[in-house]
């Protein structure tokens, strides 16, 4: 089943020429500072969606590109493609105008424009910060655009937004299209990262199946993540594009500065990452670092090689060969899944929700506390626990799984001194995954020293404790002390 955009919400476009503060609005209106905003014209560049919230309901607003972008070259064209879809998809227009700049001829263009798409559009005239400026507002020439007296606002301080809003909703509920309380439901979230021109854009046109961004052969035409929710066998997903991610050394000072911070964020507020690469390009030190970035991020993972119908010569052993040196390259990843696509033909695309929905039940697996404890003696008889210093054996009390999310285990030893070895820990851990799964999640595995007095051992596992109905309840052997054979 396709996905299908949520529209449970009224929808509030914003548009116009470049540098009228449409972002700042934006901004503003969600209490946020999510879009960039810069003196640089078409900053924004696809459509930014999010719900607003105003007297305990909401609307959803678009923030859009300047509608003057140059048409001459594929990125502008793509500006105002954008805005216009945003346009026709909204049930009002807000044409923003610029106070200080006034009208000028491309405002009469643009507005002549909208209402060819769109006849429910409000007038706004932005940069009014004071009552001075509130004149402009009743010009002679504000009057000749035909939609009556423009509505000012200072999108910078704030001044006339809730006005503004009020307007709006008023608008709204006449049209038949009242303002309705924002769902608060989660869904699954997935942050799609990769490098410069590696097919991010595609992936989440072919997998949401609409020109959502725009794609273009020059590098960062995303410059800031865009969030897209949706709803697929009717689970909500929230999908998000972000910008490509160069070398530190070679990202500029600015917007793309700001929009890979931007990129951190969407991150740490995802469920799952999927990881795109070229595969008709050679695998760089820059995916390794990326690679790593998601692996200490804890989220889910799923690798993305795309541009499959690219690759030449195809037999039936070149998708082992390929998953072989994916793996060579990116050895602490053996847990992540691998699809093969095609995001410009729209191959396999519809596997990657599936396999993400089925991620996201494997971040949530709980083992129970006695599965646990037989698995580790299991494991510790097949490979004699080992320390960082010495030969001794540490003892091993108990294994208790204390998180999800990613799944995060807890193993008990006994003695203040003992510790267990990295490889050890790496060999529990692959044990742990052939035993349980936990397919694309991370697993975290930490230790635990327990106190051990001089005259008996007494047992201080993780379980939740239970009063001892017995003296000797508390006398039970640890796993590791004398009589463990391994």
């Amino acid at each position: 089943m396709s996905p299908k955009r949520i529209k449970s919400l009224p929808v509030v476009a914003i548009v116009g020429r470049a540098n009228v503060g449409k972002s700042t609005l934006w901004n503003r209106l969600i209490e946020s500072t999510r879009a960039l905003v810069s003196n640089v014209p078409h900053t924004t560049r696809d459509r930014n969606y999010a719900p607003v919230l105003w007297r305990g309901l909401g609307i959803e607003v678009i923030d859009t590109g300047g509608m003057d972008a140059e048409q001459g070259s594929e990125i502008g064209r793509g500006i105002l493609h954008q805005a216009e879809l945003a346009v026709k998809e909204a049930d009002i227009v807000l044409f923003l105008l610029d106070a200080d700049a006034g009208v000028l001829p491309q405002d009469r263009d643009f507005i002549r424009r909208v209402q060819s798409l769109n006849k429910n559009v409000l007038l706004v005239a932005n940069k009014v910060d004071n009552t001075k400026k509130s004149a402009f507002t009743s010009t002679k020439e504000v009057f000749k655009l035909g939609l009556g007296q423009a509505l000012g606002v200072s999108a910078t301080t704030g001044r006339g937004v809730g006005d503004l809003l009020d307007i709006v909703f008023e608008q709204l509920t006449k049209l038949g299209k009242p303002p309705q309380p924002i769902p608060q439901e989660k869904g699954l979230r997935l942050v799609i990262m990769g490098r410069p021109n590696v097919g991010k854009s595609s992936l989440t046109n072919a997998i949401l199946g609409e020109e959502r961004v725009i794609v273009s052969p020059t590098p960062h035409t995303t410059r800031e993540p865009q969030d897209t929710s949706f709803k697929r066998n009717d689970e909500l997903i929230t999908l998000i594009d972000t910008a490509g991610m160069r070398k530190r050394s070679r990202i500029e000072k600015g917007l793309e500065d700001a929009g890979i911070a931007r990129n951190t964020q969407a991150l740490m507020h995802a469920d799952i990452a999927l990881l795109v690469f070229d595969v008709t390009a050679s695998l760089t030190s820059q995916d390794r670092r990326l690679a790593g970035l998601l692996k200490d991020a804890g989220r889910g993972l799923i690798l993305i090689a795309n541009k499959w119908d690219l690759v030449p010569d195809k037999t039936t052993n070149i998708t082992a060969e390929f998953e072989t040196l994916i793996r060579r390259t990116f050895p602490f990843l053996r847990w992540a899944p691998i699809i093969f696509v095609s995001a410009k033909q729209r191959q396999r695309t519809d596997k990657i929700l599936d396999l993400a929905l089925q991620i996201r039940e494997e971040r949530r697996r709980q083992i129970s506390y006695n599965a646990l404890q037989k698995f580790l003696k299991s494991v510790a008889a097949r490979k004699r626990p080992l320390a960082r210093l010495g030969n001794k054996s540490p003892y091993l009390y108990d294994v208790t799984q204390i998180g999800i999310d990613p799944p995060t285990f807890i193993i008990s030893i006994g003695g203040d001194k003992q510790s267990l070895h990295d490889s050890w820990l790496r060999y529990f851990e692959n044990r742990l995954r052939e035993k349980f799964g936990f397919t694309g999640t991370p697993i975290v595995v930490k230790t635990k020293n327990l106190a051990i007095g001089k005259t008996e051992l007494e047992e201080k596992s993780t379980e939740p404790k239970k009063p001892a109905k017995k003296p000797w309840a508390r006398k039970r052997r640890p796993i590791g002390r004398k009589g463990m054979r391994y």
